[in-house]
């Protein structure tokens, strides 16, 4: 999809560059009865993002069958993540888990006034995919919205956030009646997470903890559908097997012909790609080789 088509699908929260905006910018009434909003990491200039986002449109667009709405309401989630230089973002994301933390914050404050379109009695439908420190913005967006009359379909994706955080009676415990759906997609093969998330939120004053995103923690009676895959820290985005998992959840896979695994669910469980500023190869290997999150 050409980025001219989207400029009326972006939503954002970045002023300045650097700087937070004092409030979300971006459509509150959407004449459709579904939403899929995208929530990028960390790290991750606005140029990163949409390249990033139109990679995961593509392969959802091919995934998907032809005559899907949700092919389009897609919209693009944009928030200052991104540093000035490669030494800060290096030194400096225990920093940028405070600007997640507001960011959320304002992000649950524009979930609040949205206004979707219901048809055939049917409540509407808010899709919620973030990779990173986009999961943990999402998941603070969460805490406050209200849930009242919609579906919720959220899909964690790499997710840098505390596996202790999420249980019962922490911070972000996913308290959710049958209209909320948590998924999750993570890889043992994350070195980001592996090595980089722990002695970042100790810095970021949360202890260090693993990772949702490594390993698919905490798994009991938490997520809706995990499914591991072999991707490293920046590989979701451009992964054609996270848009095509995504897709069959969603209901709208263009055939059953493929089947695509997804873990099996515990008993009590109710049933800039992330780089220096591109996506390329080259600057995801200088990416990798800095440990970013």
């Amino acid at each position: 999809m050409k980025e001219a088509n989207q400029k009326n699908k972006l939503i954002t929260l970045r002023r300045n560059n650097y700087f937070i905006a004092d409030k979300v910018k971006g459509k509150t009434i959407i004449n459709s009865r579904e939403i899929i909003i995208l929530i990028h990491g960390y790290n991750v200039s606005e140029e990163g993002a949409k390249e990033a986002y139109t990679k995961f449109q593509d392969n959802f667009d091919f995934y998907c069958k032809k005559m899907s709405a949700l092919n389009q309401v897609i919209y693009w989630f944009l928030w200052p993540s991104d540093k000035a230089n490669k030494l800060d973002s290096i030194v400096c994301y225990y920093k940028t888990v405070r600007v997640a933390k507001i960011c959320g914050k304002k992000l649950g404050e524009y979930l609040n006034k949205l206004q979707l379109k219901s048809s055939n009695n049917q409540p509407p439908r808010i899709i919620l995919i973030g990779h990173s420190l986009g999961c943990r913005l999402l998941l603070e967006a969460l805490k406050r919205t209200k849930k009242d009359n919609k579906n919720w379909e959220i899909f964690l994706m790499a997710a840098a956030v505390p596996v202790n955080l999420i249980e019962a009676g922490e911070l972000l415990d996913l308290k959710r009646d049958t209209r909320e759906n948590y998924n999750i997609l993570y890889s043992k093969n994350d070195l980001v997470l592996t090595v980089a998330f722990p002695p970042g939120q100790r810095l970021a004053g949360e202890g260090s903890w693993e990772a949702v995103g490594l390993k698919g923690n905490p798994n009991s009676g938490v997520w809706s559908k995990r499914k591991e895959v072999s991707y490293d820290h920046s590989g979701y985005w451009k992964g054609e097997e996270a848009a095509e998992w995504i897709s069959l959840q969603l209901g709208v896979f263009k055939t059953t012909s493929r089947k695509v695994k997804t873990d099996r669910p515990s008993l009590t469980s109710r049933s800039r790609d992330i780089s220096w500023r591109t996506i390329g190869e080259r600057e995801r290997k200088l990416y990798s080789r800095s440990l970013l999150i």
